[in-house]
């Protein structure tokens, strides 16, 4: 039974066969492993034979044994994607939505719309191809970040779904608001008389107003700029120092790749005769990794994109994967001027917005606990531009007029 959220933003049919995929790329790789173990056992079982017929049987049996084991996993697995699919379940209730997912072991996640932190929409590398999106909801718990998303859906879906969480988020935040006043205005009411009840109501109606106008404002500087990647633009500067850094690092990983990997398995003095030889390696090796380095650069440039809108910070950027994140201004906890030692030496700086769903700690593979930061880093600025922005921030978001944002 799906809830009518999930009717109006469905899961999109091209999931099942994103989760197939790797699967039927098993068909091809499964029979090369099988019928590679069957050579090394075949050659072991004809040591000294002539006749080459026992080894060839042993690969087709050993591959023909893998393909048929993979395709019976496969067909598992298809049917449990089939399942898991199906009970797949998403709605959004009154105060919270809630989540459900899985086959075996359901996992089900409840989350308060005034809990919720930040909501983005990313896509790997398989989701661009196939057109997916995944809508992330995050909180302050660790939870939220690992099962609290929604993923498998199209872009219609994706925009639609974004926007009425964001609604969601943005009415709650409001909502608190008009409560915080109405419990003040009762407490004045029992204290003061008719006359307190007139006030209390001319109050209600300007908070109300306030409220209403609240999403016209926008975020500007003291010189007027609106804050966004428009305005504030990745700098020449910035761009020429990360390729200088590319190219360095370049350099020094193909050297440590060489001297690691061949130096070691070349014999005798490889500093000495050998040494022309690994210098066109190390060239060459260094070319491709800085090619590779600046490609991505361009890629991550030309998607960088962020904007203070009158309801939250929206903010985009990935090479391959692309996420994007809209981060309500009620969430934010701290905003800070970041700089490298590079950048400093440059006069370059960045601006890191954090929020309270940053601090989740998960553990990972090995027993290890690893910080999440799901926060937002803009980068690129002159030192100048990332003060100006964050003392922007800090006296609305974090200052005084914060109640204009819901604060």
């Amino acid at each position: 039974m799906h809830s009518d959220l999930q009717q109006k933003y469905p899961l999109s049919p091209k999931k099942f066969w994103k989760k197939l995929l790797p699967s039927l790329f098993g068909f091809i790789l499964v029979p090369i492993f099988f019928g590679g173990l069957g050579a090394a056992f075949g050659a072991s079982m004809t040591v000294g034979s002539s006749d080459n017929s026992g080894l060839i049987n042993y690969i087709v049996i050993g591959a023909v044994s893998g393909f048929i084991i993979h395709l019976i996993v496969t067909i598992f697995r298809a049917w449990y994607i089939k399942v898991y699919i199906r009970t797949y379940y998403y709605a959004g209730e009154e105060h919270f939505i809630t989540i459900k997912k899985g086959v075996f072991a359901p996992t089900e996640i409840h989350v308060q719309w005034q809990k919720i932190q930040d909501v983005y929409v990313d896509q790997d590398i398989i989701d661009r191809i196939m057109g997916l999106y995944d809508v992330h909801i995050a909180s302050a718990t660790a939870a939220s970040g690992i099962e609290a998303h929604i993923d498998g859906i199209e872009k219609e879906a994706a925009d639609g779904l974004k926007k009425f969480l964001l609604d969601k988020v943005s009415g709650s935040g409001n909502s608190r608001n008009s409560g915080n006043n109405n419990r003040s205005q009762n407490i004045d009411a029992g204290s003061a008389g008719h006359d307190s009840h007139i006030n209390q109501a001319d109050h209600a109606n300007s908070g109300a107003t306030s409220q209403s106008k609240k999403s016209e404002i926008t975020f500007a500087t003291k010189d007027g700029k609106n804050i966004s990647s428009k305005n504030y633009p990745l700098t020449s500067k910035w761009f020429w120092v990360s390729i200088t850094q590319s190219v360095i690092g370049s350099f020094i990983l193909a050297g440590l790749l060489v001297l690691v990997f061949i130096g070691k398995a070349r014999s005798g003095d490889y500093f000495t005769e050998d040494m022309p030889q690994m210098v066109l390696i190390w060239l060459g090796l260094a070319i491709i990794i800085i090619a590779w380095r600046v490609i991505s650069l361009f890629l991550w440039k030309k998607n960088y994109v962020f904007d203070f809108t009158p309801e939250n910070i929206y903010f985009k950027q990935g090479v391959l994967s692309i996420s994007e994140n809209h981060m309500p201004y009620s969430s934010i906890q701290d905003v800070t001027v970041s700089q490298s030692f590079i950048e400093r030496l440059f006069g370059l700086g960045r601006v890191v917005i954090e929020n309270a769903s940053q601090q989740s700690v998960v553990v990972g593979r090995g027993g290890n606990k690893e910080a999440l930061f799901n926060g937002i880093i803009l980068q690129g600025f002159s030192i100048s531009d990332a003060r100006e922005i964050t003392n922007t921030l800090k006296s609305t978001v974090l200052g005084k007029g914060g109640s204009r944002y819901g604060v």
